[in-house]
């Protein structure tokens, strides 16, 4: 169901203007998608929960799907069938592996002038995480860091502008030969369609 935004009162929670308390499972910013009077789609929940909906996208020139519980569902139909989630490596748990490939998976919403950015708050996590995959790929193991561009987007790049440190340690990845993927996405009626690969953008590299 379609609704507006009346206020954000934390990372988490969504007030529409029809009163409804939604839940909001993305923890990052997004000040371009959830401010007063924008709109959203929204699903009701059932269960014993303290909101009885959920934002599911956001409106910017098109759906931004805002759901990041779906990311790693998403990324699983591009992995193999026999991929293993949650694998303990490190200090930290990475999202997949499957033979000796580690797969690290990140959500982005936020595009500026067609250029994909994350992340769009700073994260010590996700810098964590790039620092894993290339141990791993120092080990002699394989990795991959798997980004989830949820509307239309040409390329991609680190937000260095929000997190620095996250964009440095993103070049030292690239340069210690982590691969990286970046698929985008459209919301089309229900479904999410997966809609072409991009690449990181050429100033970057």
């Amino acid at each position: 169901m379609e609704g507006k935004v009346r206020e954000r009162p934390n990372r988490f929670v969504v007030i529409l203007d029809e009163n409804y308390k939604c839940h909001l499972h993305d923890p990052g910013r997004l000040k371009e998608l959830l401010y007063k009077g924008n709109k959203v789609l929204f699903t009701n929940v059932e269960g014993d929960r303290k909101t009885k909906c959920q934002i599911e996208a956001c409106w910017d020139n098109e759906w931004v799907i805002t759901d990041s519980s779906i990311h790693n569902k998403i990324a699983r139909l591009f992995l193999p069938k026999d991929v293993k989630s949650e694998v303990k490596w490190g200090r930290s748990r990475i999202d997949f592996q499957y033979d000796n490939t580690l797969v690290e998976v990140k959500g982005a919403s936020l595009v500026k002038n067609g250029v994909a950015l994350f992340p769009d708050a700073p994260t010590e996590r996700g810098r964590r995480h790039l620092e894993e995959l290339l141990a791993a790929k120092k080990k002699g193991m394989e990795a991959k860091l798997m980004i989830l561009v949820m509307r239309n987007a040409e390329c991609f790049m680190p937000n260095e502008e929000t997190d620095p440190k996250f964009a440095s340690t993103f070049r030292e990845t690239l340069k210690g030969g982590v691969k990286v993927e970046i698929k985008t996405f459209s919301l089309n009626d229900r479904s999410v369609i997966y809609t072409k690969d991009i690449q990181i953008c050429h100033k970057l590299t």
